[in-house]
Formats: C-alpha cells, structure tokens, sequence
C-alpha cells in the first residue's frame, strides 16, 4: 500500500510538472545550481572551517608564551581554513622579528585574499529565489495569455479545456516558482549568518593573537 501511494504522489507530480508548460524546466534547472551553491558553501562553511578559531589563537599564544616556535608554525600550518592562512602569516612575520605594524600589514593582505573565499556565492542564493519567483510569474502571464488567446480560434465544446488546460499551466508555474524561491532565501539567510559568525571568530583570534604579542614586539 505504502510503495502504490508513493507511485501515485510520483505521478501526481510528474503530471502536475508537465502541466506546467516549458518554464517548469528552466525553474528546475535554477533549483539545480541553488542546490550545488547550497551543498558546496555547506561543506566549505560547517566542514572546511569547522573549528574555534579563538581556541587556535590561545594555542599559538601559549606556545609563544613558552618560546616554542616551531610548535606554533605546526599550530597554524596543519589546515589552510582562513583562519589558519591568515595566523600563520602572523606568526611568520612574528617569528622573523617584525614589529607589530609589520605584521599587522601582512594579516591584512592575507585577509584581503582570504576573507573573500568565505563570502563568494552566498549573494547567488538571494538571485536564485528572486529569478524562480519572477519566472513563476512569467510562467503564470503566458499560461494565461494562453489560455484565452486560443479561446477564439476553438470551437465552444473546447473551450472550457482550453481555458482549464492554461490556468493549470499558470498556477502550477507559479507553485512551483514559489517552492523553490522560499527555501533559497531560507538558505541564504542560514548560509549568510554562518558566513558572518566566521568572519566574526576570526577577526577575534587575530585581536587575541596581536594582543598577546603586542608587548612582545614593542
């Protein structure tokens, strides 16, 4: 019973798409690339950059405390996450004996070819759900225009399923348009608000990082 009421909902839906007219599939190939943008900032954000970035910096603050450099470098040199990339050129230039404006300079540079790997695509999401909603309209505009264009050109006995067959194709374009529009905008919000909190983490370990050696290098 549970297998024939799933190939029924299949077919439901396959109906109900193909109702739909040609933009179901232009909509279908924008759920497509939200998904891949969705899956890949996913793994970069939760998998890549997992991890507290103030703890690393209080590692590489107490391996400086005990004058073990070289397990600093191993600290920062083990991933190459931003966070990583970005206090390893502060150990570097902190282990080369630079004064602190030096090796602010070079964080500074790492951070401008670091920072935009954490931001890149998530402003695509925003586009997705804006052009799937704007081509379910679309979609709705010329199912109607459909619709009663062909009401004068068919004979009275048809036109009821012609005005049928073109709302159908109206509403289901727009349905569909919407599914996929609200939960791109659901991701971006989830997918943006993780962007910021890791940008957030690491500009507090690179303060920790400078606070911790600022005396150091005066």
């Amino acid at each position: 019973m549970h297998s024939k009421g799933g190939f029924l909902m299949v077919e439901s839906l396959a109906r109900q798409f193909n109702q739909g007219g040609p933009f179901m599939w232009v909509i279908l190939s924008v759920l497509a690339i939200a998904c891949a943008i969705v899956l890949e900032r996913a793994i970069y954000y939760f998998i890549y950059c997992r991890g507290n970035a103030l703890k690393l910096a209080e590692r590489i603050i107490d391996a400086v405390d005990e004058q073990d450099t070289n397990r600093a470098k191993s600290i920062v040199g083990k991933r190459n996450a931003p966070v990583y990339r970005i206090l390893r050129t502060a150990v570097e230039r902190y282990t080369a004996g630079l004064k602190v404006n030096r090796i602010m300079e070079g964080i500074e540079y790492t951070a401008i070819r670091e920072l935009p790997r954490v931001t890149k695509r998530i402003n695509y999401l925003s586009l997705m759900a804006n052009i799937a909603t704007l081509l379910g309209l679309l979609g709705t505009i010329t199912g109607l225009q459909v619709s009663f264009g062909s009401l004068a050109s068919v004979d009275a006995s048809q036109k009821a399923s012609m005005l049928a067959d073109g709302i159908s194709q109206a509403m289901n374009t727009t349905a569909f348009g919407l599914i996929v529009a609200v939960p791109c905008m659901l991701m971006y919000t989830v997918l943006h608000n993780k962007q910021q909190a890791i940008v957030k983490e690491i500009d507090e370990a690179v303060g920790y990082f400078m606070d911790g050696i600022k005396e150091r290098c005066a």
